[in-house]
């Protein structure tokens, strides 16, 4: 949690870190059609239209099915990730200025809201398919795809130009974290029936 503290004081302090801008350009350099393609399909799956319907849709279900602490742990997830936009604005660190297309980005970079998504609702799911998915081959191909989907997500940001490597990190690191006090809280709930 130190760990995680300091990195955001840094981010603070500090517009770029050390490699920052060669990682991006690197990743640039890199550029296809199809790449360009994919990373703003895998990018719009963090847009706010996208992800809080179907976060709500999860919840929904989960009530349904009585999973209340499942549907409490998605809940906190989403309360997590608004608290991870908020540090944006604590942080104040400006987005850098290699876009590959028309940004439409107005906030701040640091921590990357669709990495923090990611990793918060991903991790979430991988866990949720953990416990429900019972065929191990489908379960394992599941969680699979969603981790990759993650790492995908932090990728497409830097590789947009939209997000320095840093904040992706930091989103990683912010979203881990989290991610052990969602199940915490999750089991927590699920043990006081």
């Amino acid at each position: 949690m130190l760990g995680t503290f300091a990195l955001y004081i840094l981010a603070w302090a500090y517009p770029t870190f050390p490699g920052d801008e060669g990682a991006l350009l690197r990743l640039q350099a890199l550029r296809t059609d199809l790449l360009d393609r994919t990373a703003v399909g895998i990018a719009n799956l963090g847009l706010f239209w996208v992800f809080v319907p179907a976060a709500m849709i999860l919840v929904g279900c989960l009530f349904l099915a009585r999973c209340y602490a499942d549907a409490a742990m998605v809940t906190a997830g989403l309360v997590v990730i608004g608290i991870g936009n908020g540090l944006k604005l604590v942080v104040g660190r400006p987005r850098p200025e290699y876009h590959l297309f028309d940004s439409v980005q107005s906030s701040f970079s640091f921590p990357s809201g669709h990495t923090l998504l990611a990793v918060v609702m991903g991790g979430v799911l991988v866990y949720l398919v953990g416990r429900w998915v019972k065929p191990l081959a489908l379960r394992r191909a599941i969680q699979i795809g969603l981790i990759l989907t993650v790492i995908a997500m932090g990728a497409s940001r830097v590789y947009l130009g939209v997000h320095w490597p840093s904040d992706v990190i930091g989103s990683y690191v912010f979203g881990v974290m989290a991610l052990v006090g969602l199940i915490g809280l999750r089991n927590a709930l699920a043990s006081v029936r």
